[in-house]
């Protein structure tokens, strides 16, 4: 799945005709993705799953047909317009990202608890965890461990609305937050070292961003780091057409040429 600094999503695959039409397309490839029970509830309907894709499809402007197979299966056929295989594997990406955001405060001494818990994990401060994150610089990457806490400060369910926008050479996710998810936001920060506090903005369970708390946040952050529009633009639309369940991508094979099929 993409991430801020990952170069994923670098075509817009084709547009959509008007809403609530399914305008006919040449597809050159297909996925089958299978539906991941939610604990505690089951599985929602393999129609369902279909209708949220093709909304989250329209708002990334991917030329596509999604289709249910029949009830019980849980499974999705999705076939796509692509140039190439990369393409076709960076729009699956965008579309079965199931867009799950939470907001988290990293430990001020972060550094020396990570270190300390790499020889004994007992170490840890109660109601923190370890989490991993990706640190690019430049063509090179390294992963540094981070002390998260276990409890959130925001979730994808404060999210009112996110954006991709330009952002120096780069490009940002705007997000403004409900009232309730505001005032979330401005409790915790408030409390936190401006300068030296961080936050780990966690998306799908990895870490996308851990910005210094610069100021008292409220009703609108950034998640700043985007390498291409596209890619703040379909984390953009994940948030603002989450998925009811995580998918399983199982396959992804190019289709004949159209006048070639049976």
């Amino acid at each position: 799945m993409p991430s801020p600094s990952h170069p994923r999503l670098a075509v817009v695959l084709g547009i959509l005709g008007l809403a609530g039409c399914r305008p006919a397309i040449d597809p050159d490839f297909e996925a089958i993705v299978s539906i991941t029970p939610v604990p505690g509830s089951g599985s929602p309907s393999e129609e369902a799953v279909a209708l949220e894709l093709r909304a989250r499809a329209a708002t990334l402007s991917l030329a596509a047909e999604i289709d249910p197979n029949p009830p019980g299966d849980a499974r999705i056929i999705i076939r796509l317009e692509a140039g190439s295989r990369e393409e076709a594997d960076a729009a699956l990406d965008a579309l079965c990202q199931s867009g799950q955001l939470s907001v988290r405060p990293v430990h001020d001494q972060t550094v020396y608890f990570s270190d300390l818990a790499g020889r004994d994990p007992s170490k840890i401060p109660p109601g923190y965890e370890i989490l991993p994150q990706s640190v690019h610089l430049g063509e090179d990457s390294r992963q540094a461990d981070l002390v998260v806490s276990t409890t959130g400060i925001i979730d994808g369910t404060h999210v009112e609305r996110a954006r991709a926008a330009p952002s120096g050479e780069g490009f940002n996710v705007l997000i403004s937050l409900s009232v309730s998810g505001a005032q979330q936001m401005m409790a915790a920060t408030k409390k936190m070292q401006r300068g030296r506090s961080r936050l780990a903005i966690i998306y799908d369970d990895r870490i996308i961003s851990a910005p210094v708390v610069a100021t008292v946040l409220g009703s609108d952050f950034a998640i700043a780091g985007f390498n291409s529009f596209e890619q703040a633009q379909a984390l953009a639309a994940s948030l603002n057409t989450p998925l009811s369940t995580a998918l399983l991508i199982e396959s992804l094979k190019p289709l004949a040429p159209a006048g070639s099929r049976p």
